[in-house]
């Protein structure tokens, strides 16, 4: 059976929207933050990089909704004097963690922030690969989707593609670029079902050009397509498909220095 089961529903308005849910909350009298939304945010999946990130950067956590969430990383020292062509500029850039893994928690997370106001986005994130020549540690940067999971269908037709923005997308890759960084660039397929991967769909996806499987990609490229924002996403490959059995590297060093590297680039990419 397609999805949406409704196909009416893509012409339809939705009941209600993530602008209502916030002004749920200020009627509640329940702050979003005691801040004004930041410009830019990395989302991020991993724990590890979330505390990288507050051991490394001058942090504030924001008070009210968004609290559970974001955090404002002040990047202002640092230090990008070899690098005349990138410079941090004036941005205020966050980061959102803790609210959970694959399509619907990311599209969730995502669909309020941009009502908050934010306007661009790059996704941080551990991924596995589905090719030999794309080992755990190696860097991605995503250059679209295969859509097998369920949310992304409901924001547009089965029959349209999904996407990183190009330009931010650019910008991630100048970014790797100028730090000396190697990286694939590549699809992924975006799955629900992390637990129900199979050899026929690692074979079938391999074969259509997927570098990688992940869980949120398809569903945050339609998001921001359907909401007009932009989007990167990269990954760092943590385990492997690739010889049809699955071997983790979820905690060796160049998974979670990948995660670091990927961040120190981002935020470079989004100034």
């Amino acid at each position: 059976m397609p999805l949406p089961i409704v196909s009416q529903k893509l012409k339809d308005e939705a009941l209600f929207k993530p602008l209502d849910f916030l002004a749920y909350l200020d009627k509640a009298g329940i702050a979003l933050s005691q801040r004004p939304a930041p410009q830019t945010i990395v989302l991020s999946y991993q724990k590890s990089l979330c505390d990288f990130v507050r051991a490394t950067f001058p942090c504030e956590r924001a008070k009210g909704y968004f609290g559970r969430f974001v955090h404002y990383v002040d990047v202002s020292d640092m230090d990008d004097s070899r690098d005349k062509h990138s410079p941090i500029g004036n941005k205020t850039i966050a980061i959102a963690s803790d609210f959970g893994v694959g399509a619907p928690a990311a599209a969730v997370m995502l669909e309020e922030l941009i009502a908050w106001g934010v306007k661009e986005f790059i996704s941080i994130g551990f991924a596995g690969s589905l090719r030999e020549d794309v080992p755990p540690g190696t860097l991605v940067v995503c250059d679209g989707a295969f859509r097998d999971e369920g949310t992304s269908y409901h924001y547009l037709d089965s029959n349209m593609s999904v996407h990183p923005e190009p330009r931010l997308t650019e910008a991630l890759e100048n970014s790797l670029k100028r730090a000396g960084l190697t990286y694939a660039k590549g699809p992924t397929w975006t799955t629900d079902a992390i637990y129900r991967e199979t050899k026929s769909e690692v074979q079938y996806f391999r074969d259509q050009g997927a570098l990688v499987a992940d869980m949120e990609a398809a569903a945050l490229f339609a998001v921001a397509q359907y909401r007009n924002v932009s989007i990167a996403s990269c990954f760092s490959v943590s385990d492997t498909l690739a010889y049809l059995e699955w071997r983790p590297e979820f905690h060796a060093e160049p998974s979670m220095q990948g995660l670091e590297m990927l961040f120190s680039c981002a935020i470079k990419a989004l100034q």
